[in-house]
Parts: C-alpha cells; sequence; structure tokens
C-alpha cells in the first residue's frame, strides 16, 4: 500500500511537463496546485486547481503555496532568463532574494536552482524532483525504437557519455552532440532545442547526447526530452539521441517513440558510469 504524499505545488514552466506531473499526481491520489507563471505556462485544464503568476512574484508563489496548503514543490517545465530585466517583475520578496543572493545569481545554474531551493525549505516547503512524483516517467535502460543504434554507434555510447558529462561540469547545459568522438555542439543557457536549432545541417549522422549534470542540484532541471526534442534532432540531421537512463525524463514516452520511428532516429538510453 503507497503511503499518500502531501498536497503538491507545481510551478509551471513553458511545455507539457507541468500538466502532465498534475495528471500523474492526482492519477495516484495526491492534490496539487498548478502555479502558473504569467507568459510561460500554458492555462491548466479547468479540473486542476490554479493560480497565475508574473514571473519574479516570489512572495505570490509563497502566499499562495502555503494559502492552497501545499507542502512539497515541484518545478516543472522550461524556464528561461528574461532577455529583458524589466520582465521579471520582482515584488519585495523577489527583491531581497536578489540582494541577498546577487553572488550565487552571477554563478551558473545550479548555484542559481540550490539558492532557490533553499528559499523555499526556509519557508517551510520541501522541493522535490519530478521524477519523485512520477518515477515512470524516467528513461529505462536500452533502446526505445524500432531503430537500434548500428555496432559504431553503439562502441561510442561510453565516451560520448563522458563528454556529455564533462560539458555538464561546466554547469552550462547539460546535452552535447557529437559524431565519430568529435563534439559539434555544447548547449548553452538557452537549452538543448535552441543548440539544435543554430546546426543547420553541419552535424548531419551524429548524435545528441542529454545527461545529469555530475554536480547539479537533482530536484531541480533533470534532463529531459520529448517530441520536440526528437523533432529538432531530425531537423538538424541526426541519427539518434543517447540519454542517461534513470535520471532523464521522457516526457510521454510514447508519443517520443512514434515522433522517433517515423523520423527514423533511434533513442536509447545508457547508465552513467560508476551507477
Amino acid at each position: 500500500m503507497s503511503v499518500a504524499r502531501p498536497k503538491l505545488g507545481i510551478i509551471a514552466g513553458a511545455g507539457e511537463l507541468p500538466h502532465l506531473l498534475a495528471r500523474l499526481a492526482l492519477g495516484k491520489g495526491t492534490p496539487v496546485h498548478l502555479l502558473l507563471i504569467d507568459g510561460l505556462a500554458d492555462p491548466a485544464p479547468h479540473a486542476i486547481p490554479s493560480s497565475v503568476m508574473p514571473l519574479g512574484a516570489l512572495g505570490k508563489a509563497f502566499r499562495t503555496l502555503k494559502n492552497t496548503h501545499c507542502r512539497e514543490v515541484v518545478f516543472a517545465g522550461q524556464f528561461t532568463r528574461p532577455a529583458e530585466t524589466r520582465r521579471l517583475r520582482p515584488d519585495l520578496t523577489a527583491l531581497w532574494f536578489l540582494i541577498t543572493q546577487r553572488r550565487q545569481l552571477r554563478a551558473g545554474d545550479d548555484a542559481i536552482h540550490r539558492a532557490v531551493e533553499d528559499a523555499f525549505r526556509r519557508r517551510g516547503f520541501e522541493v522535490v524532483s519530478p521524477l519523485a512524483i512520477a518515477p515512470e516517467l524516467a528513461a529505462p535502460a536500452g533502446t526505445l525504437t524500432l531503430r537500434l543504434p548500428d555496432h559504431h554507434q553503439s562502441e561510442q555510447f561510453a565516451s560520448a557519455m563522458r563528454a556529455a558529462k564533462s560539458h555538464g561540469g561546466t554547469d552550462i547545459g547539460q546535452a552535447i552532440v557529437i559524431r565519430d568522438g568529435e563534439v559539434l555542439a555544447r548547449e548553452g543557457r538557452d537549452g538543448t532545442d535552441a543548440m539544435l536549432r543554430r546546426l543547420n545541417l553541419e552535424a548531419k549522422g551524429g548524435m545528441l547526447v542529454k545527461a545529469m549534470k555530475p554536480a547539479q542540484l537533482r530536484v531541480i532541471d533533470p534532463p529531459a526530452i520529448g517530441v520536440h526534442t526528437v523533432e529538432a534532432a531530425a531537423a538538424a540531421g541526426l541519427q539518434g539521441i543517447l540519454i542517461e537512463a534513470g535520471t532523464t525524463l521522457i516526457v510521454d514516452r510514447k508519443a517520443v517513440q512514434t515522433a522517433a520511428d517515423r523520423l527514423g532516429l533511434f533513442v536509447a538510453a545508457i547508465p552513467s558510469e560508476g551507477e
């Protein structure tokens, strides 16, 4: 018999994951409240309780979570740094956070994530990973698609994963594109899809590799792929996608498999060395 989880606040960025997590949590008997980031998150279905808040309304987030009796918090979806500071619209709580955490905010993503997690924990909320809510979304080891990697590609998997981990050690991104042992592209702070869009077929025949950063806080921003990732990889002329088993989240595995099979890509997952 599973133990019921406390009420979950889902801080929703862009993409399908926030609504998917809400449905999965509700299906397991966990009550939820969606906090939709204005300008990023899609509107919530009427059946799911939700609130809309501007990016930077940290005080409102704390109050809403408290007033709706949420005890756990999960960050789901894509969150991008605003190109213009005026779009941030910080409230007084967020301003205090920005002032007191200015050193961390100048550092890499992981320092920012740790500062955010600490701020929520100090307010009495536990930040949890999306995979703690829905472990069934974790990539299983093996090949997920009809197309299989050939022998040459399979032989490169371990070194390709090490290269992705090496890039992750810079705390800039989780993904690379590699071909015949040469890294052709590295994910920047604008994300995996943006990296793939910049390729313009110069990486044709390569593969996308995505993995958890070696030292990252695991409860925020685990590596994830979805249908958009598959489509962007195909548009860049890649032959496949290699992800880290167990730590990478697949948004709608069936749809990802269908898209990859239709576009002729393989999707494979291997465990990280030492795990």
